[in-house]
């Protein structure tokens, strides 16, 4: 790595953060989905003010990312609606930060209608 004098790199540590994600009603394919993500810190508090992404993956095809943004609702939740445009197998993955933290967990979900 190059220093530039006067600088320093320091490098963020990924938050220990515990990531919950529920789907909220019905799901189907090619209509937006409510989710509900919850995010609590390492001493079970709510992760406020963050920003959160909620990204889809098929898993046995490659459509690439489909990234929805998700708001706090209340302390520690954050609700989005992303399209799971096909039926098929996906890989729910949020992606959580505030200020120099970040967490990212990732959720397998099938739509089957």
């Amino acid at each position: 790595m190059m220093m530039i004098p006067g600088t320093s790199a320091v490098a963020a540590e990924p938050a220990q953060w515990k990531i919950a994600m529920v789907p909220v009603g019905n799901v189907k394919a090619n209509f937006p989905s409510n989710v509900s993500v919850s995010i609590q810190d390492e001493k079970n508090k709510p992760v406020t003010d963050a920003e959160v992404e909620i990204v889809l993956t098929m898993v046995e095809m490659d459509h690439g990312e489909f990234k929805t943004p998700a708001k706090m609702t209340k302390p520690g939740v954050y609700e989005g609606a992303p399209n799971f445009f096909m039926v098929g197998k996906w890989n729910v993955t949020v992606r959580a930060k505030k200020g120099d933290k970040s967490a990212t967990k990732v959720f397998p979900y099938e739509v089957k209608e």
